[in-house]
């Protein structure tokens, strides 16, 4: 018998999700319509996670198991092994409905869209979407613009569907960064063709399990793809049409920088940022307020004001 080669991979980076991959392999199985395989690699689990993986009873699933080496590089992995055209993610702690990945297709069918994104529920904020709802389905030719309308972060890794062969011309995700690598994914997809956003709540993102920031804490980091964009510019490498709104998405990366950096007490460093690396006139408001933060007296007014915002 010959084996019917997917349409779709998902891959499914683990790390340590004993107490959860079960229930994201059985949503992942349970698509319907779809031709798909499941990969996941387990990126050197401390836990019983890839024992479980092992002991399931899926079918079309391969178990990839490597040394600890970061998200990036379990995606990367999970994406260079896989036979799909289409590449469909899904963090280890993530859930799909039962239709997620045929609405995907159904988004993109006909068009010369290479990636597709649905809406996702915010398990933190009672089942909330991230997108607002009323959020028509629609192809997306300026992502940047979407992303600026749509809260800044409208693709989670457990919403979007992606063209094999564009991940790999695209060079993948980076290695070796502790966050942000996602954003900057979708950043430089986005200026090798149309998205497709479906438009549709089918996934359900496991926020409330995600660790907060900590003063200190190492994950703060410069965003990459705001780093990347001078010089993406420079060498033509962006779409004229794209560069406007793509440097206001980086100015919009870099302020949101500025607040992690406040919210963990780097008052200073944020300052330095605001000053040197944001552009207030593309975002005046949020400029102000972040930089209103960096003083002794606004460090003072900012919990008071956030206490009555919250309030009213």
């Amino acid at each position: 018998m010959i084996r019917q080669q997917p349409l779709v991979s998902i891959v499914i980076p683990l790390y340590n999700k004993a107490d959860f991959i079960l229930k994201t392999l059985s949503s992942a199985a349970c698509q319907i319509d779809v031709s798909f395989e499941i990969v996941v690699v387990d990126d050197g689990s401390t836990d019983v996670s890839a024992r479980l993986v092992k002991l399931a009873r899926v079918a079309r699933l391969r178990l990839i198991e490597q040394s600890n080496a970061g998200v990036s590089a379990a995606r990367n992995r999970g994406i260079a092994v896989a036979e799909g055209k289409w590449i469909a993610l899904l963090d280890a702690d993530d859930l799909w409905s039962r239709d997620h990945l045929a609405g995907l297709l159904r988004a993109v069918e006909g068009s010369e869209a290479i990636v597709a994104f649905s809406n996702l529920r915010l398990q933190s904020l009672a089942g909330r979407p991230l997108i607002d709802p009323t959020v028509a389905a629609q192809h997306v030719d300026d992502y940047f613009s979407f992303a600026l309308r749509n809260g800044g972060y409208p693709i989670s890794s457990s919403s979007v569907m992606v063209l094999r062969d564009q991940l790999l011309a695209a060079g993948l995700f980076a290695e070796g960064v502790s966050s942000g690598e996602d954003i900057d994914m979708w950043c430089r997809l986005a200026y090798r063709g149309r998205f497709a956003y479906s438009g549709r709540i089918s996934a359900t993102y496991n926020d409330a399990r995600s660790p907060t920031l900590r003063a200190g804490d190492a994950r703060i980091v410069p965003p990459l793809f705001a780093q990347r964009l001078p010089g993406l510019i420079r060498d033509c490498k962006l779409d004229p049409a794209l560069v406007g709104s793509s440097r206001r998405y980086a100015n919009y990366l870099m302020l949101e920088y500025a607040r992690q950096l406040l919210d963990s007490g780097h008052h200073a460093e944020a300052r330095r940022v605001l000053l040197k690396d944001c552009i207030p006139r593309y975002d005046l408001e949020r400029f102000l307020k972040r930089l209103a933060r960096t003083s002794f007296a606004g460090r003072a007014l900012f919990p008071l004001v956030r206490a009555g915002l919250r309030q009213n």
